[in-house]
């Protein structure tokens, strides 16, 4: 194993190879740790990527396994709202292939990816970063750089030591898939019963010619035992007979660092909490914020110098690109998770009624959330339903300051 790079990337997913790629392709010696033997394994995602990112990272058609051109919302008490498009909001692919398409591009571009290697530990000195790497055979080795990035997903182990902080919420997540399918089109399900302050889904998806269905939830706890209810109550003929249900359980940050960036030192994706709060996807996010920080090492590289003020640019860059959909994002996801079952139903009532469920869906964009959100605190009748809880216990911008878009 070298011992010395110009970059160290912590995580091979795609944040950590997005950057990765830009940084070799600008010529710079990158190494990629991770932690796993096979790049995309175990899968931690459930995998929608919205058509913007195929568009602007050219990903290829062959990772699809399913589409989403419509989605049912359902209420607690099972109002549903179903937008319907004439083109794909987004794609389901195979979380596992996209990580290794992106791993491919950044190796052809000349990084390097080092498997089998956990990060244990991490040193910082006046002229590199050192990563102490792990491997399964007991091996330790030591290598340096003049840069790290962290990449490696919302694991906050080396965060408060570089100087970063560490996202304050997480969203408990877990998601099945399972052989078989009767469902048309995506669904969302909405209530206290089905996952408290966040969210269940469903979307079909079809594998190797086999049709599945893809059946996740968030929660603020205990996501499994939410994900095994879900499936109980809405498919129970997917599940596999007495056996236990197979399943994945990850965490999602949902609030973003309030500094992402340190002496010789970035986080991006997931590691920055760059998610978004409405839907706890981070895909998208992630490698639009691996271009700024790539620019950034880039530009640091130029100049000499890899302070935290020489590298806080990156703050500005990425928070330039996402920062007002974050900021709307979150005041929608707090007062979505302050409102009762009887509130969320009181707002599907709303929207079938004077022509505003037409209105809502013309407003749908599946990563940019803004336009939507702001219209629907903005309307005085749906604003007073999603002000019921918080008037008199949050102190939060008011609605009225919400910007015009």
């Amino acid at each position: 194993m070298k011992r010395t790079y110009d970059v160290l990337v912590i995580g091979a997913g795609p944040a950590g190879s997005t950057t990765a790629e830009r940084l070799a392709t600008a010529g710079y010696d990158v190494a990629v740790l991770e932690e796993h033997a096979v790049i995309g394994e175990p899968v931690d995602c459930t995998g929608v990527v919205g058509i913007e990112a195929f568009e602007v990272f050219d990903l290829p058609r062959e990772i699809v396994v399913g589409a989403v051109d419509a989605i049912t919302i359902h209420s607690p008490g099972g109002i549903p709202a179903t937008y319907r498009g004439t083109d794909p909001l987004a794609y389901i692919v195979d979380r596992a292939e996209l990580d290794r398409t992106l791993a491919a591009r950044a190796r052809d571009a000349g990084a390097t990816f080092l498997l089998s290697t956990q990060a244990v530990d991490v040193a910082r000195s006046d002229r590199s970063v050192e990563v102490t790497c792990q491997r399964p055979e007991g091996e330790t080795r030591k290598v340096s750089a003049s840069v790290l990035v962290l990449a490696g997903g919302p694991r906050f182990a080396f965060h408060e030591r570089l100087g970063l902080a560490a996202s304050s919420l997480l969203w408990r997540s877990a998601h099945a898939e399972l052989p078989g399918n009767t469902l048309g089109h995506a669904q969302v399900y909405l209530g206290r019963d089905v996952a408290p302050g966040a969210f269940g889904w469903a979307v079909p998806v079809t594998r190797g010619g086999m049709p599945y269905v893809r059946i996740g939830v968030n929660s603020h706890h205990d996501a499994p035992r939410y994900l095994r209810k879900l499936c109980e109550e809405k498919f129970p003929y997917l599940l596999p007979g007495d056996g236990p249900l197979p399943y994945r359980s990850w965490v999602v940050p949902v609030l973003p660092l309030s500094n992402t960036y340190g002496d010789r030192v970035l986080a991006v994706g997931d590691a920055a909490g760059q998610v978004k709060p409405t839907s706890g996807g981070g895909i998208y996010y992630g490698m639009l914020s691996a271009k700024e920080a790539a620019e950034t090492v880039c530009e640091a590289f130029r100049r000499g110098t890899f302070s935290a003020q020489g590298l806080s640019s990156y703050e500005k860059r990425w928070r330039a690109r996402l920062g007002f959909d974050l900021r709307v994002g979150t005041l929608f996801r707090r007062l979505f998770a302050r409102m009762a079952d009887r509130d969320i139903d009181d707002l599907f009532h709303a929207l079938h009624a004077n022509g505003l469920l037409a209105r809502v869906t013309g407003k749908v964009s599946f990563d940019w959330h803004r336009e939507l959100v702001v219209f629907l605190l903005r309307h005085p009748k749906l604003a007073r339903i999603f002000m019921r809880r918080a008037i008199d216990s949050w102190a939060e911008p008011a609605v009225s300051d919400l910007p015009a878009v």
